[in-house]
């Protein structure tokens, strides 16, 4: 029997070529281990059928678990199915096979062994290695101290009401007293005199002076003087076709009203108001710079984690607005004093610093709340949430004042 020929040399060389590739996917796999294992945030390995190929130690770390428990499950079954978290399955399922990322998903959960936590989570599909990489933030102390500040807020936001709506009483009624001195006085004069064009420059600031008065009651006031069953829907689309009507031609406008019932309990003209004011705001916001600004109106259930992180909601049923533009955005300095009376960022002669804190206080009053986010060069999202009504009202309910 003859002796096998030995390999071609051109044969060899790929022979070599491979160990060659071999060698260096095998450095390149050490090398992204190495990444992987360094980075302080959790951070998972999963198969497409979503089960745990590997994770680094700052995920063992923070969730108390060991690799034994962990590679090869399923990533819902983890901590006795205590991951089969909705949330995670929307990202995961629902989201990620039609984005080969997805950034900053916001999830707070009761985990088995640490207790409740918000997670940003990071999610990446490689499709080249069949893999998805989950990477996870923890972000609850954030969180926490973000709610702890909306309480100190609320809290000087429900002095500044109280002595506010303290001295406008007072004040109001001196100014009863000014006007109607001022009228008899004024009766008694006649037309053509010099005196009684003097007494109408008083008239006319004394009622200037009662109207701001009435904006600080407003702030201050903690029942709803008219509530009736209304679709939030009605003030959002006559805000709509106002907007549409002194929008500049560089601000674009664009919005998704939900189809569902949106019906909240309140008083219809505070509740145009507050939608105007918020639509106004946005506008003003970018009227120099352009821009666009997105409104969506949907019916949301708050749950108790939502709840803990707004200290003014409940869990629940809630219509939930949403305005977004793209301005300049505010400093957090700025931010933190927005609903604050007679703050304002104007010149003098542009703005006397109540509107925001009107809404504000309607907001409340309404059982609602009001927040808003914003970033420096990023622009500002605002989110009103009023709670809704699940019962159909009897009858039609108020009708729109702009469309037919």
């Amino acid at each position: 029997m003859e002796d096998a020929a030995p390999p071609s040399r051109s044969a060899q060389e790929e022979l070599a070529a491979l160990r060659r590739q071999v060698a260096d996917l095998h450095a390149a796999q050490e090398v992204a281990h190495q990444i992987v294992e360094t980075v302080r945030d959790p951070l998972l390995v999963l198969t497409p059928a979503f089960r745990v190929q590997s994770a680094n130690p700052a995920f063992y770390q923070l969730f108390h678990v060991s690799p034994a428990e962990t590679e090869g499950q399923s990533i819902y079954a983890l901590g006795n199915g205590q991951w089969d978290i909705p949330a995670l399955r929307t990202l995961l399922e629902e989201l990620l096979p039609h984005n080969t990322v997805f950034n900053d998903y916001e999830m707070t959960h009761i985990f088995e062994r640490i207790g409740p936590r918000t997670m940003l989570l990071n999610a990446r599909r490689l499709d080249n290695v069949q893999l998805i990489l989950l990477a996870m933030e923890d972000i609850t102390a954030r969180k926490q101290a973000e709610t702890l500040l909306q309480q100190q807020q609320a809290q000087r936001l429900d002095a500044l009401g109280t002595l506010a709506g303290g001295l406008a009483h007072e004040l109001n009624n001196l100014l009863t007293v000014i006007l109607g001195y001022t009228e008899l006085v004024q009766g008694n004069m006649p037309l053509d005199s010099q005196t009684h064009a003097h007494l109408q420059q008083v008239l006319t600031a004394t009622l200037r002076a009662k109207a701001l008065l009435e904006q600080l009651l407003t702030f201050s006031r903690r029942t709803l003087s008219d509530p009736a069953p209304i679709s939030l829907t009605v003030p959002v689309r006559d805000t709509l076709t106002f907007l549409r009507t002194v929008l500049p031609d560089t601000l674009t406008l664009v919005h998704h009203l939900s189809p569902e019932p949106c019906l909240v309990l309140a008083d219809v003209t505070q509740l145009h108001e507050i939608v105007l004011q918020l639509g106004m705001n946005a506008v003003e916001a970018m009227r120099a710079t352009g821009g666009q600004l997105d409104v969506r109106l949907e019916a949301i259930e708050v749950d108790a984690a939502g709840a803990a992180a707004h200290p003014a909601l409940h869990a629940g049923p809630y219509v939930r607005l949403t305005l977004r533009d793209t301005g300049p955005g505010m400093p957090p300095e700025v931010l933190a004093r927005i609903f604050e009376p007679f703050f304002t960022t104007h010149g003098p002669g542009q703005g006397r610093g109540l509107g925001l804190a009107m809404v504000h206080g309607m907001v409340m009053y309404h059982g609602g709340a009001l927040v808003v986010e914003s970033t420096l060069g990023k622009g500002t999202t605002c989110r009103l949430y009023l709670p809704r009504l699940v019962a159909p009202p009897e009858g039609d309910g108020p009708s729109s004042a702009f469309l037919p």
